[in-house]
């Protein structure tokens, strides 16, 4: 056995597991550990897609990628999803109006792992906002992000808009 026998796997099918797995393993500990650690669970949970915000920003720093812009950020939320998540996601620019941009997704991978692991997918919604929001606020603190559908509460497909923090509170 050696390092050398990992090369007979290819490296694409080691790249689909991985993401695929990634996108399963928090429904997985959803099933064992919700029951369990009950009501404080969710904002358990949402400490951990923080991080993983963190990292995926990191990322960001680290290649260089765009996010002055709402369509820029809009572009590289979609680039750290693929990247750390897989390509099983499916995203489509909706509308760049200049001082907000709006982000579709056609595909989740979270939504295709919950089915296959019967999950229900009212717990899917804060996993995305603990991820998504201070990723995009991380990225650029003068934008943030709102959900304006979500395919999990029965919506056709997630729409995303990225506007400015000042927009956002003026709106709420």
């Amino acid at each position: 056995m050696s390092p050398k026998d990992l090369e007979r796997i290819p490296e694409s099918a080691r790249w689909m597991v991985c993401s695929r797995l990634l996108a399963k393993l928090p429904l997985l500990y959803d099933i064992v550990y919700r029951p369990v650690v009950g009501t404080t669970y969710t904002g358990l949970e949402h400490e951990i897609w923080i991080e993983i915000a963190r990292e995926a920003r990191d990322l960001a720093d680290a290649f260089h990628l765009p996010r002055k812009t709402p369509a820029e950020l809009a572009g590289t939320l979609a680039t750290l999803s693929w990247a750390i998540f897989g390509r099983d996601f499916q995203f489509d620019r909706v509308n760049d109006t200049g001082k907000t941009a709006a982000l579709q997704i056609r595909r989740c991978p979270f939504i295709e792992e919950a089915d296959l692991v019967e999950i229900d997918h009212g717990y899917l919604p804060d996993r995305c906002l603990a991820f998504m929001i201070p990723l995009v606020e991380m990225l650029n603190p003068a934008y943030t992000l709102r959900f304006v559908r979500a395919a999990c509460t029965g919506d056709r497909a997630c729409e995303l808009r990225v506007l400015p923090r000042e927009q956002a509170e003026d709106e709420e």
